[in-house]
């Protein structure tokens, strides 16, 4: 081959579609640009921080829209009843995984279930306090009573989900204040004794829940 023919070959500009006189020695400087141009097109490199960024914003977006159909409904249960907490309404309703997107149907149920946890809890909490070694024989008295009341308000919430369920909303509701009055009933065992309950909050929770629950059921078109 003709020498300065050669040359002249090498010293084409090296693309990505056209490399003539590959086997010219080329200095490792002109080489790196080249890949780094190669990883910089790449569509992985460009678009993946864009894909992420709008799966981050689609969920944003999910996020506040859940929050305001739970702001609003709470909103609209507290102007059918007074005695509807909105604050705790929203702060309630709005930890619950069934919340997002649900209407005043799925939220009255979300209501039911949330009272069904607590009195799950509550449950719970009177067995543990048998067990403890510093509760006398008169409490333990006292709690066994209350453990069989929120064991039949769990059941009764239980209910009224079931029933808001089948669409049975005047069921449903009734379900809900029965499930608040059995809760009720634990801290007036205690009020008759002269002791404070150790569950009051548990029965401030099932009557502000039920109260919720059945005003969002009013609210189902």
């Amino acid at each position: 081959m003709n020498r300065s023919k050669f040359l002249s070959t090498c010293a084409l500009p090296i693309t990505t579609d056209q490399r003539p006189g590959a086997n010219c020695h080329q200095p490792t400087g002109t080489q790196q640009p080249i890949e780094n141009e190669r990883s910089r097109s790449s569509p992985e490199a460009t678009m993946s921080p864009w894909k992420t960024l709008l799966a981050a914003t689609a969920t944003l977006v999910t996020l506040l829209a859940a929050g305001a159909t739970v702001e609003t409904t709470c909103r609209a249960a507290a102007g059918v009843d007074a005695r509807v907490d909105g604050a705790f309404c929203v702060s309630e309703l709005s930890k619950h995984r069934d919340s997002p997107g649900a209407d005043a149907w799925g939220l009255a149920k979300v209501a039911a279930n949330l009272g069904v946890n607590n009195a799950g809890g509550a449950v719970r909490e009177a067995e543990a306090l048998l067990l403890a070694a510093t509760t006398d024989a008169k409490e333990r008295a006292l709690l066994g009573q209350c453990r069989r009341l929120y064991f039949d308000s769990e059941l009764a919430f239980a209910g009224a989900y079931d029933e808001i369920n089948a669409r049975a909303y005047a069921a449903g509701k009734e379900m809900a204040a029965e499930a608040a009055a059995l809760a009720q009933r634990c801290d007036g065992v205690f009020a008759e004794a002269g002791i404070p309950s150790p569950l009051a909050r548990r029965g401030e929770y099932a009557v502000k829940i039920a109260v919720v629950c059945t005003a969002i059921t009013d609210l189902i078109k």
